[in-house]
């Protein structure tokens, strides 16, 4: 398995190598881009995109589970909070520096992935989400009830920040080059003989299993790298927000990023970061015309994915080749 991996993955790149080239010129100037938006755009139009960068995070995170392990969980949340919780405790309880808690955040949360994991891998398919979600109710109802450890349905308020982290403009650039550094990782792991392995258990875990793959160490490792992940998002939302709640750990936080994904489309690498940004910005329209946002938003996303089943990045791709065939 591993030597058929290794072929699959040299073909592969031999193949999308111009491919690719453009891909990572296209990135390098959404990349210069997204960079300048502190000095061309508003303060609060950098707000929006700095939400729609740790949001593009925590589904891409996310995504690379339900679409490359093929597991769809309800319990990512719980990683994500736990990113964020770990530098809001580490500050509540021990006046930790800032960079303490966000260097141990995703490890933190990788490690609660590994628990989680380990015991919800046991389970297959519906029972396996199940279990995730349950996890993640347990969770948002512990940071509830030990009140005098996490402060309860109010959350951590008030996490000091760096003085090099307190500029809008500073903090949003480090966002920027952290989450473009995880979306970099997670794409070279979806290109190692690990991410071609992983993609083969969730197309047929039968004959992965008589090709004598280990899938349940397999599928749990990609559990964890996605915990650390949705970890670290958690841990750049401090940054954007200096607040940890309990709303974060529930599942309907962990149905966000599919959600997202979803509307980007999954079966694309970037579907869900477009897809982050285009629900980051109707919340943000639609909440600031009614308090029923997520109604309209739900509605929206719906009608949307009913006309492009493939997702936004589907539909722009189609409007692409269209507009290439007339040129």
């Amino acid at each position: 398995m591993a030597n058929e991996a290794k072929v699959r993955a040299e073909s592969t790149q031999a193949v999308e190598t111009p491919k690719t080239r453009l891909a990572g010129w296209f990135s390098l100037i959404v990349f210069l881009i997204l960079a300048g938006v502190p000095f061309m755009m508003t303060l609060e139009m950098t707000l929006i995109v700095e939400s729609a960068l740790v949001a593009a995070l925590f589904a891409l995170a996310t995504n690379f589970l339900v679409r490359d392990a093929g597991l769809v969980s309800f319990g990512q949340a719980v990683f994500y909070g736990t990113g964020a919780y770990t530098i809001g405790l580490l500050w509540m309880h021990n006046r930790s520096p800032f960079e303490i808690g966000f260097v141990l955040a995703p490890f933190i949360a990788a490690i609660v992935a590994l628990i989680i994991g380990a015991l919800s891998l046991r389970a297959r398919e519906f029972y396996f989400a199940l279990l995730t979600l349950g996890f993640s109710q347990l969770f948002y109802s512990l940071s509830i009830q030990f009140y005098s450890f996490t402060q309860g349905d109010t959350g951590i308020f008030g996490i000091p920040l760096p003085d090099y982290l307190r500029n809008p403009v500073s903090s949003y650039e480090f966002i920027l080059i952290v989450g473009t550094l995880g979306t970099v990782v997670l794409w070279w792991i979806r290109r190692t003989p690990f991410g071609l392995t992983l993609r083969a258990i969730r197309d047929n875990r039968t004959r992965s299993q008589a090709l004598g793959v280990n899938v349940f160490s397999v599928q749990l490792a990609a559990f964890v790298i996605s915990g650390f992940f949705c970890g670290l998002a958690g841990a750049l939302f401090i940054v954007y927000q200096q607040h940890a709640y309990p709303a974060m750990l529930n599942w309907e936080a962990s149905g966000v990023p599919i959600l997202m994904s979803v509307l980007g489309g999954m079966g694309s690498f970037i579907g869900p970061i477009v897809g982050a940004f285009i629900y980051t910005i109707l919340q943000m329209w639609v909440g600031t015309e009614t308090q029923h946002w997520p109604l309209f938003v739900g509605l929206i996303v719906l009608g949307f994915v009913l006309l492009y089943p493939g997702g936004a990045s589907r539909a722009l791709s189609q409007i692409r080749q269209l507009w290439m065939k007339r040129g």
